[in-house]
């Protein structure tokens, strides 16, 4: 009995050990790899034409010519985007705008083109404003530390509005936290404005250098419209005669109520000056 026992373990050990044996031989067998095969890699590339039609200067036509890609996207450069593959665009203002295309494959491979567009409305003739908002619409107008005279004063802050290019607002002590301010009695949208230098042919030191030009709805939180980072006046002054307004176009569309410069420095001395200052309505 016995016996048969340890025969019957025998052959139960002897089979176990097969299936173990055979199992592991299936792990222990090479499968092949499937070969993967690679997409072509992908290209970005583009044409753009714009409208003949100068009242539609803002209208641009993209033409890809991209290849070997499965997505597409453009970017405008202003906060608009389109999947489309020759998509036509309108740029609501003039300005400049950054264009990217980016393709990509179906293995995540991409490629991308980018230019610069600089969009410049033809019917706005640059060395030109519309009417001094200043003087039509009228309004209120400060500004933050004045002439120790005061305002009505031969050197005071309304000289900067009274188009005379004969006077000028000469503050003293100047420390780079000038402001001035003009409240509208309605809101405008206003898309120039002029400054004139002070007269004075060893002023040119008194000059704006640097400053900001500034809008706001409710006289408290105010948006840059632009900044001036070089003063546009010879050094020296050249001669004593009135000085021919400089011209600075800004790309504004927003009706807002107040409207300020910022005047952060200027040519070094302690003295600030400035002939006129107008703000102006949008051409044409």
């Amino acid at each position: 009995m016995k016996n048969h026992l340890k025969r019957l373990f025998t052959i139960l050990f002897g089979l176990i050990l097969i299936i173990l044996v055979t199992v592991k031989c299936k792990k222990d067998e090479v499968v092949d790899d499937v070969p993967v095969v690679e997409e072509p890699k992908p290209t970005a590339g583009f044409e753009f034409t714009t409208q003949a039609d100068p009242l539609k200067y803002n209208e641009y036509q993209f033409t890809s010519s991209s290849t070997n890609y499965k997505f597409l996207l453009w970017n405008f450069g202003d906060d608009s985007t389109s999947v489309q593959p020759n998509p036509k665009h309108i740029y609501r203002y003039p300005g400049k705008y950054k264009v990217t295309l980016t393709t990509r494959n179906g293995q995540g491979y991409s490629a991308a083109k980018e230019i610069l567009l600089n969009i410049i409305n033809p019917n706005v003739d640059e060395s030109k404003v519309g009417e001094n908002y200043i003087k039509t619409i009228g309004g209120k107008f400060s500004v933050t530390r004045d002439a120790g005279v005061g305002p009505d004063g031969g050197e005071g802050s309304k000289k900067m509005i009274d188009e005379d290019p004969r006077t000028k607002f000469v503050q003293d002590g100047f420390d780079g936290t000038l402001k001035c301010t003009f409240e509208l009695n309605s809101p405008q949208v206003v898309g120039a404005y002029t400054l004139t230098a002070g007269i004075g042919k060893n002023d040119a030191d008194r000059d704006p250098r640097i400053w900001i030009f500034q809008a706001s709805h409710d006289g408290i939180q105010y948006t840059d419209l632009q900044t001036v980072n070089t003063s546009p006046w010879p050094n020296p002054h050249l001669n004593d005669n009135p000085f021919t307004p400089i011209i600075k176009h800004i790309d504004n569309y927003v009706a807002y109520k107040f409207y300020r410069i910022y005047f952060k420095a200027n040519r070094g001395s302690r003295l600030f000056q400035i002939g006129d200052w107008t703000i102006n309505k949008k051409q044409p």
